[in-house]
C-alpha cells in the first residue's frame, strides 16, 4: 500500500443524537492516523438573504459580539466539548466569518489544533438544502470519510419503500466519498467487511484495510451467496480478501461464508459489530435504495460504512 496523507473525516452534526455517535470513533481513528476532523452543521438559509445578504451577515456578527450563539453553534460546541474530553482538541479559538459563493452572509468557522498535529474545525454553513451542502463540503474538505447520523431505529418491511429516505441515506446516495450511516457507533466491536468476487468489491479492500488500521479494530470477512450455486464464488471472495488484508498487515479474526438473502444475513450477523463495511453499488443515486449496501444501511440496527 502506497504512502497516504493523514485521513480527513467530516462529521455532520445535527439531525438527532445519532449525529454525535461518530465522535468517539473519529477520535480513535485520529489517534493512530493523525486525522483532521471537521464538524459541520448546516442550517436553513435566512429569509433576509432575498433582500441582501450583507444585512444578515452584520446581524449575525452583532449576535456573536453580544455573546449569543447562532442556531447550530450550540450543537457544534457540544460536539467539540466531547472531542476535548477525548483529548482531541487543544487550545482555544474564536468564531470567524468566511465568505462563500452560495450564501452572501457566508459561513462561520472555528479551528483548533488536534492532539497529534491535525486540525479540528467547526463549521456552520447556511443552505436551502442540507444534502447538497454536506456533499459539497465533503468535496471542499477532500474528505476520506463522511459520518452522518442515521435514524435511531432502522426502517423495516414495506416502510422502507413508502417513507422518504432519511437525510443520512440521502447523503450516502449522493456523496462521492465513503459514508458511515452512524447508529450507536462504538469503536470496540470490530468491523464486518462484506466482500464479493467483483471488481467493485476488490476495489474497496485498500480503503477497508486503511479504516481497520486507523481504528485498530479487529476485522471479520463475510461473503453471502444468494444460493448454493454461488458458494464457490463466495469462498474465493473471502479467501482473496483474507490474502489482501494479511499482505497489508491486518490478520482477519474470522472468515464467514453464508447462503441466503444477502441484505438480511449481513444485517443479522452485522449486529454484533461496530461497523458493517460494504462496497458502494454501481447503480445510479436514484436506484441505490434497491441495492444491497443501501438496503443494509436502512435496515441495520448499527452503523454501516459504504466505501466509494
Amino acid at each position: 500500500m502506497t504512502h497516504q496523507e493523514p485521513m480527513k473525516i467530516l462529521i455532520g452534526i445535527g439531525g438527532g443524537p445519532e449525529a454525535f455517535t461518530g465522535l468517539k470513533f473519529a477520535a480513535r481513528m485520529s489517534g493512530k492516523d493523525c486525522a483532521s476532523i471537521e464538524l459541520l452543521y448546516v442550517r436553513a438559509q435566512d429569509s433576509g438573504l432575498t433582500s441582501g445578504g450583507m444585512e444578515v451577515r452584520v446581524a449575525r456578527e452583532n449576535i456573536l459580539e453580544w455573546g449569543l450563539e447562532l442556531p447550530g453553534m450550540t450543537a457544534l460546541r457540544k460536539a467539540s466539548d466531547i472531542l476535548r474530553d477525548l483529548g482531541e482538541i487543544k487550545g482555544e479559538s474564536e468564531w470567524r466569518h468566511a465568505q462563500t459563493g452560495g450564501d452572501p452572509a457566508g459561513e462561520y468557522v472555528q479551528e483548533y489544533r488536534g492532539s497529534c498535529g491535525g486540525t479540528v474545525t467547526l463549521k456552520l454553513r447556511t443552505s436551502p438544502d442540507v444534502t447538497t451542502a454536506v456533499v459539497d463540503e465533503a468535496e471542499r474538505f477532500n474528505a476520506d470519510l463522511v459520518i452522518v447520523g442515521g435514524s435511531p431505529e432502522p426502517v423495516e418491511g414495506l416502510r422502507r419503500y413508502l417513507t422518504p429516505r432519511s437525510l443520512a441515506l440521502t447523503v450516502a446516495a449522493h456523496c462521492k466519498r465513503s459514508v458511515i450511516v452512524a447508529r450507536h457507533l462504538e469503536p470496540g466491536h470490530g468491523h464486518l467487511v462484506c466482500v464479493q468476487e467483483t471488481e467493485r468489491s476488490r476495489g474497496m479492500l485498500e480503503r477497508a484495510v486503511r479504516y481497520a488500521q486507523a481504528c485498530d479494530c479487529p476485522t471479520t470477512l463475510l461473503s453471502v451467496a444468494p444460493d448454493t450455486a454461488g458458494l464457490e464464488s463466495a469462498r474465493r471472495a473471502v479467501d482473496e480478501a483474507d490474502a489482501f488484508f494479511r499482505n497489508h498487515g491486518v490478520t482477519p479474526l474470522e472468515l464467514l461464508v453464508e447462503t441466503g438473502d444477502p441484505a438480511e444475513i449481513i444485517t443479522e450477523i452485522g449486529y454484533d459489530f461496530s461497523l458493517i463495511v460494504m462496497a458502494e453499488s454501481a447503480k445510479p443515486w436514484f436506484a441505490k435504495t434497491f441495492s444491497v449496501a443501501h438496503e443494509v444501511a436502512a435496515r441495520a440496527r448499527n452503523s454501516v460504512l459504504i466505501v466509494k
